[in-house]
């Protein structure tokens, strides 16, 4: 299973988040991690309206966790940030091209079962999972 860069960034962006228990800016993020503004600024963006962030815009501005981060499932997170994107083969993808052996094809069906349990996995952990070990992501994501 393979997650796309846009749910790569939005999970680093919580994980930043829950690791700072304070407002953070889109730059600060980016520039904590060397990566493009630009994308984490479009993650942030779809983090919001998720509802998984709230922010403010301004000088002072910034975003913060909208919601404990104990309420914060990563499966649910990456189910979002790749709606319409998780199509593993393209006999799965919608408007895929239709591959000679679908009718009697039994690997879709066991790609499917696979997706399955590594969501249900994932639907299983939190952010506060991931990020139970703050100090230490702190002494990387915060050091002058």
């Amino acid at each position: 299973m393979h997650i796309s860069q846009f749910s790569d960034y939005s999970l680093r962006i919580l994980i930043f988040l829950a690791a700072s228990d304070d407002v953070a800016s889109a730059r600060s993020i980016a520039k904590s991690y060397g990566i493009s503004f630009h994308h984490v600024a479009k993650a942030a963006q779809f983090l919001r309206r998720e509802g998984y962030v709230a922010a403010t815009r301004g000088r002072a501005g910034g975003m913060w966790l909208a919601k404990p981060a104990e309420e914060i499932s990563v499966g649910a997170v990456i189910r979002k940030s790749e709606e319409g994107n998780v199509a593993l083969v393209e006999c799965m993808k919608p408007e895929g091209k239709r591959c000679a052996i679908v009718p009697v094809c039994r690997l879709a069906s066991a790609l499917r079962k696979a997706q399955q349990a590594f969501f249900s996995t994932l639907d299983d952990i939190s952010l506060a999972d991931v990020t139970s070990n703050k100090p230490a992501l702190r002494s990387l994501l915060f050091a002058a």
